[in-house]
């Protein structure tokens, strides 16, 4: 299994509408093959928020990458949050 991760930095009210529009985003990733599931977590004391997708595999991981960077594009530009990181892990260990 294989991750990805997107990090957001925004204001109180950029991060309400990355909240208000991860079902949308969560709908469109369970669509993607090879797609293994979905978290988006939210720090509002930090004003940070992570994203993580999983993976069946490396390849169905690369395959999205593509999707990746739309979505992320659109979420900068429909929310006011800023892109801060990405990250590409194989998942070692899954509870």
């Amino acid at each position: 299994m294989f991750a990805r991760s997107s990090s957001w930095i925004g204001s109180p009210e950029a991060l309400q509408k990355w909240e208000e529009g991860a079902t949308r985003v969560a709908a469109m990733v369970a669509g993607l093959p090879g797609t293994a599931g979905s978290m988006f977590l939210i720090d509002r004391t930090g004003g940070s928020a992570m994203t993580v997708t999983l993976w069946d595999s490396e390849q169905s991981a690369l395959v999205s990458d593509e999707s990746a960077e739309a979505s992320r594009a659109a979420t900068v530009a429909a929310t006011g949050v800023e892109l801060a990181g990405r990250g590409r892990y194989e998942v070692v260990l899954g509870l």
